[in-house]
Parts: C-alpha cells; structure tokens; sequence
C-alpha cells in the first residue's frame, strides 16, 4: 500500500513539472467565447412537464368483418390514402353479383309495367280497358320502382362495404402499433394499426392558474429536453381548468422540433413580474461541489473567477448576483477547464451563443 501511494504521489510530481515545462515553453492560451453581461428584463418562470404529442394518433378499425388478409408492418409510413390492410372479400364479391342480378330483375320488371301503363292508358282513353285495372297497374308500377330504388341501394352498400375491405390511411403518418394479425378474423371495428402523425407536433403541458395573465402575453415559451434545448411557439391557451389539480392545458407547435412523439420535456412559464436584473447565458455557469461561478476576461486578457448566485432564469439567460458589473466579459464556452488567472485567448466571433448554437 505505501509502495502505490509512493507511485502516485510520484506520477503527480512528474505531471505537474510536465504541466509546468509546457507552460514555459509557450503552448498558446485557450481560446474562449466571451459575452458582455447585461441587464435584462427577465421574468421567474417555473419549469413545468410535458410530453411531445402527435395531432392525429388513431387506432384505424376494420369497418367491414371477414379475415385478414395482409397489412402493412410495423414502422411503415405510409401516405394519405395508401392501403395499410387488406380483408378478404369473396363473400362481399358474391353479395355484389346477386345485388347486380336483383337490380336487373327490378329494372326489367319495372320497365315491363311501365309500357304496361302506357298501353292501358290509351285503351282507358277509348272505354276499351276498365280504369280499375289502370290503376292497378299503376300501383304495381310505383312497387316496382320501390323495388328498384331498394335493390340498387343493396347493391350501393356492397361496393362500399368492398371498399372497406381495403384499410386506407386517413392521414400520413407511421404505423406505430400492429393490433391484429394477418390470417386473424376480425369483426366490424376491430382495431387493425394505431398510425401516428409525425409530422405538426406538438406539446402538452398542464399550467398551474396563477400562471394564466402571464401565459396570455407570451407568444413563446422555453423548452429543454434530452434530446436538446429551444423556444417553441404557444399554439393553444385553453381557459379551463381541472377542478382537481387546478391546471390548464397549454398546447405548443413544435414543427420545427424533429423530436419523437412521446418524449419527455420541461418548459418554463413564468409565474411572476418582470424585474431587472443583471443576466449572463446558462452556459457561462461553472457549476462545482462548493457552489455556482462564472469566469470573466480581465484588461490582461487572463480569466478571472468570480462566486455567484443564482437568481431567476428565462430561457437561456439566467440571473446572477455577485462581483460582475454590466460589460464584464463573461467567458461562455472553455470555462470549465479554466484555472483563476490563467491567460485565455478570446475569440472574435461570438454569434448564436445564447441560441446555444456553435
């Protein structure tokens, strides 16, 4: 055990004096972004949960019973109106040709009492054919077109029920979910796919009431996620609240966000005044065990270390309360490898960095 802490303090000499001869033999400064600290109006906001949803996410039944005979797989995507199951329809094909054989019945019986009328018409007409049997005639005419009308109706319901044996996509989207399986017999309304919209998302998020007259004057609010950090339009305000948890739906419009449907995220709404207050990026935070600090670039071009507090944050800005006056140089990226008045070199182009672009 001595022997290993022997070792180890060793290598921690060598590294040092390594460290030490790099620095005298001139390896160039850093390079840091830097930003000049400003007051800000910045409102407190709280960061409230939420899910990225889809605006068309259905469960797409079979309208029509028989067995199944194909449909499409899993994490297909599939365009509006594309087929995405097939049922079989040799008993509707069947149906069909009776239906057209019921029709021509009906059609050829009624265009026989037609002429029937006629001819009886004209022999009423010359007190050669009692009107009674005119009128019976007639009345088996106005049958027949009954008759007619109902068979093509029947006839009408067939082609649309062989329509309906094959599924199509009310929407585009991507087949999230196989609910029945091919060879499977399947009822009218059995659910076949859930097809998901993954295109026009949106978020949900529940807010509390208080947060309502502030919501009201936001036309953006900002969203953090795994997968990455931006600002997304408010689309919907709903005004009603569970009379439970107090909560009202806010909808966000997320189109420009390739995230997935279902993923969780933070967004922050304010839920007090504005106020001025001196404000640097979240980036610009060096965050330790012993506290929270930013580095700023001093006139000798070396970082100098300053404690802060943190106080309110909006988006990318956020609060901070220490030795940092308005046009200090506040180092944004490099700064967590930085030591206190170690010499940095600033870069000239600071753009995009409170967008969290590089």
């Amino acid at each position: 055990m001595k022997i290993n802490k022997l070792l180890t303090v060793c290598f921690a000499l060598i590294a040092g004096l390594f460290q030490l001869s790099a620095n005298a033999q001139g390896f160039p400064a850093p390079s840091v972004n830097v930003i000049s600290a400003e007051t800000q109006s910045l409102s407190p906001v709280a960061w409230v949960s939420g899910t990225v949803v889809s605006p068309n996410n259905s469960q797409i039944a079979a309208e029509v019973s028989g067995r199944l005979k194909s449909l499409v797989e899993l994490g297909a995507r599939v365009k509006k109106g594309d087929i995405i199951a097939r049922i079989d329809d040799k008993t509707l094909q069947l149906q069909k040709r009776e239906n057209v054989a019921s029709v021509e019945n009906a059609k050829s019986r009624l265009d026989y009492l037609e002429s029937e009328v006629k001819r009886k018409s004209t022999l009423a007409k010359r007190n050669l054919s009692a009107i009674t049997d005119l009128d019976e005639t007639i009345s088996q005419r106005d049958v027949a077109r009954g008759d007619l009308a109902a068979a093509k109706a029947r006839l009408a319901q067939t082609e649309q029920n062989l329509e309906y044996t094959q599924l199509r996509a009310p929407f585009d989207g991507i087949v999230a979910e196989r609910l029945s399986s091919q060879g499977e017999y399947v009822n009218n309304g059995t659910a076949i796919v859930r097809l998901v919209e993954t295109e026009n998302l949106e978020a949900s998020i529940f807010a509390p009431l208080t947060a309502y007259r502030f919501l009201t004057n936001a036309e953006t609010l900002a969203v953090e996620s795994p997968l990455g950090n931006g600002v997304a339009p408010i689309k919907v305000l709903v005004p009603v609240a569970n009379s439970r948890s107090h909560l009202m739906e806010v909808r966000l419009d997320m189109s420009d966000f390739k995230w997935p449907v279902g993923l969780n995220i933070k967004v922050a709404v304010a839920n007090g005044e504005s106020k001025e207050v001196l404000a640097v990026p979240r980036d610009a935070l060096v965050l330790r065990r012993e506290g929270a600090s930013i580095f700023k670039v001093n006139g000798e071009n070396k970082a100098e270390e300053v404690k802060v507090s943190i106080g309110i944050g909006a988006g990318e800005m956020v609060e901070i309360i220490g030795n940092v006056a308005p046009g200090d140089r506040v180092i944004v990226r490099g700064a967590e490898r930085l030591r206190n008045g170690q010499a940095v070199s600033v870069k000239e182009s600071n753009q995009n960095l409170i967008s969290g672009k590089q």
